[in-house]
């Protein structure tokens, strides 16, 4: 277990120390990035040129990784656990450096096998949206409580620096090709979300996080496409909540 998580001044000092690498400050965390992150996307455990790939790029003073639960099915998030823990542990990398990013919303491989046998023992998880062959969605406080422990795991770390809804306008699709009224399905969308954020600011309340926030690739659609999210929209349920929420970023294309 890898305890701790990013910090400002631990986000800082690397930085510092890696000059002239561009960075910027992440949304509202004050954790400071570099500009060019490690994507997670297509990485898995057991190949040997992305574990040292990620060393590379750490070593070079690259601090914010992007991954997510259903890269490479859990592999990705596996192999970046990995290689934190083959550099934290002998002091090439300090925990409080590096600003770790997962995202959890996609139910494939693993977990869509999961998913089925709970609705076979007639728990299915609430509000899940079968969206396709092989290929569900869910934020229900229920499946985010389930993949945040998943993630946690095979990260190998006590605390996620970032936690992200992956793409929650599956609903909106999905809504969209069963007829539903495009206002009835916005009122719903939006209460999905805001019953996510609530389980989320609990999450960072309790350490497991540390900030939330949704990745989406209609952030930047127009207000009128059926599947658009909108980002004061969100803004307001997370202000709704609390005034010392922890909605603090946004990933979007």
């Amino acid at each position: 277990m890898i305890h701790g998580c990013a910090s400002a001044v631990g986000t800082r000092e690397w930085l510092d120390f890696h000059e002239p690498l561009a960075c910027a400050l992440l949304g509202r965390t004050q954790l400071m990035v570099s500009r060019a992150g490690f994507g997670g996307y297509r990485i898995t455990t057991g190949v040997g040129e992305h574990a040292r790939a990620l060393q590379h790029a750490l070593a070079s003073g690259i601090n914010l990784i992007d991954t997510s639960a259903n890269y490479a099915d859990g592999g990705s998030e596996e192999l970046v656990g990995q290689v934190l823990a083959h550099m934290i542990e002998p002091g090439e990398l300090r925990r409080e450096a590096v600003v770790v990013v997962s995202k959890a919303g996609y139910l494939q491989g693993q977990n869509y096998a999961e998913s089925q046998e709970r609705q076979r023992r007639g728990e299915p998880f609430p509000d899940l949206v079968p969206y396709g062959e092989g290929l569900e969605h869910c934020i229900h406080p229920a499946f985010l409580e389930d993949q945040l422990t998943r993630s946690l795991e095979r990260l190998q770390l006590q605390t996620l620096d970032v936690f992200l809804l992956h793409n929650p306008e599956y609903y909106l699709g999905w809504a969209v090709k069963n007829g539903t009224p495009t206002d009835a399905a916005q009122a719903e969308y939006y209460r999905r979300i805001e019953n996510a954020f609530r389980h989320l600011e609990a999450e960072a309340v309790g350490g497991r996080i540390r900030w939330y926030g949704i990745s989406s690739n209609t952030f930047p659609g127009a207000a009128s496409d059926p599947q658009f999210t909108c980002l004061e929209r969100v803004w307001a349920i997370a202000e709704s909540i609390s005034k010392e929420h922890h909605f603090g970023v946004v990933q979007l294309p």
